[in-house]
């Protein structure tokens, strides 16, 4: 079977070669992959003391802050993350905590045994589902701790079915498993792994942290001028495209706060086109007068502070099966609407706001519509996502305790 891992393995090489000639992103990763053992080579010495964390994208980064964090205050160590997604590339490189960053490379015997030549972490952090073979088994030979962080488990993955005992082993190399739930723990327990605690999702904290520092944008107060706002936050086309008709039916003094997800020309130009004449872009305020319904925010690193402002929440992403960040929205106490998507079932957080009638998917623009005017007409639907965020919180606490074992 590892026979045909690594035949996978290179297959999948040889896709993202091929797939880079007309895919910026996968050309990206290649390009990133290939600087990666001279970058650690040239810019780590081989003395360092080294906590290396692998994150697969940008959520499982934002786990990982609030770790990094707690690591820099309390231990002299250096950082090190290794990333799959190219998306990962710039908000890594910009946290100011991080010492050391590049990309994985493939999961061949080669590449990783190479990376292990170089340097010697101290203990490997793989942040929720991470699990490559061949870098967790050359870790085991070097003696290294691999301690799986925020891990969810389902009994319909592969490491549960009766054909994935190759998968299993691989999961048994793994020191430690910090999970967020009892069902992990239970399914862990059931392929005999019991190297396992509950320790929760750290996002939880990294949002508390968050609402603490958040801004206020005098600005975005004028505009709203204490009238009804719906924020649709992290949005993508698909949401637009399903929402335009009723914003545009929406006769009321209603504002609506657009954040695209992906902010760029391209993107603010197709949200002017869906809403003529009714938008206005945050870099053009302020106006002596304001009389469009509709604000597009064109600058960076405002969102989580703009559901200040909400008295609704829309948070895009579920209409394509990749919901955004429930929980920025959810701590400010209001209701949070999402398009209703199976994928939906991975995040244990989306169950919780659903069980506390705080999160609510949709999947139509009447179904919008419908809710819009239930919240607005009965205001205590939606509230109580601080309390619960606060109450969930603590799992750095404990993972830094765990990992402190491993130092």
């Amino acid at each position: 079977m590892k026979y045909l891992y690594h035949s996978i393995i290179i297959i999948s090489d040889i896709y993202l070669y091929l797939s880079s000639f007309f895919l910026k992103k996968n050309k990206k990763i290649l390009e990133g992959r290939k600087k990666t053992i001279n970058y650690i080579y040239e810019k780590i010495p081989d003395y360092e003391k080294i906590i290396m964390i692998h994150v697969s994208s940008v959520g499982e980064f934002e786990q990982a802050k609030p770790i990094i964090e707690e690591i820099k205050k309390r231990f002299l160590y250096k950082i090190l993350i290794t990333y799959f997604s190219s998306s990962a590339e710039n908000p890594i490189s910009n946290f100011k905590h991080v010492d050391y960053n590049c990309y994985l490379p493939s999961d061949k015997k080669s590449s990783i045994k190479k990376i292990f030549e170089l340097i010697n972490p101290k203990v490997i952090l793989l942040i929720k589902y991470e699990f490559w073979r061949n870098l967790i088994v050359e870790a085991e030979k070097k003696s290294i701790p691999v301690i799986s962080v925020s891990s969810v488990f389902r009994k319909n993955q592969i490491y549960f079915r009766f054909y994935g005992v190759f998968f299993k082993k691989i999961l048994r190399k793994v020191s430690l498993f910090l999970v967020q739930n009892k069902e992990s723990l239970e399914l862990l327990n059931k392929i005999n792994i019991n190297n396992v605690k509950i320790v929760g999702d750290t996002r939880y904290d990294r949002v508390i942290k968050i609402f603490n520092h958040s801004k206020s944008y005098s600005l975005i107060e004028e505009f709203t001028k204490n009238k009804k706002t719906i924020v649709i936050g992290s949005s993508w086309k698909s949401d637009i495209e399903i929402l335009k008709k009723e914003i545009i039916r929406d006769l009321t003094e209603t504002k609506y706060i657009i954040v695209p997800h992906n902010i760029n020309k391209s993107e603010i130009n197709y949200l002017e086109k869906q809403f003529i004449n009714d938008t206005i872009k945050y870099s053009d305020l302020p106006q002596k007068t304001i009389k469009k319904r509709i604000l597009i925010i064109d600058e960076f690193g405002m969102l989580s502070s703009i559901y200040r402002y909400s008295d609704i929440a829309f948070i895009g992403g579920g209409f394509r099966g990749a919901t955004h960040n429930t929980l920025e929205a959810a701590v400010w106490d209001v209701p949070v609407i999402y398009g209703l998507n199976k994928n939906n079932n991975k995040f244990i957080e989306i169950k919780k706001l659903e069980k506390n009638n705080i999160g609510f998917p949709i999947k139509s623009g009447n179904e919008f519509r419908l809710l819009i005017s239930r919240m607005i007409k009965y205001k205590d639907i939606g509230k109580g996502g601080n309390k619960l965020i606060v109450n969930n919180s603590g799992a750095t606490a404990k993972i830094i305790h765990h990992i402190s074992k491993k130092l």
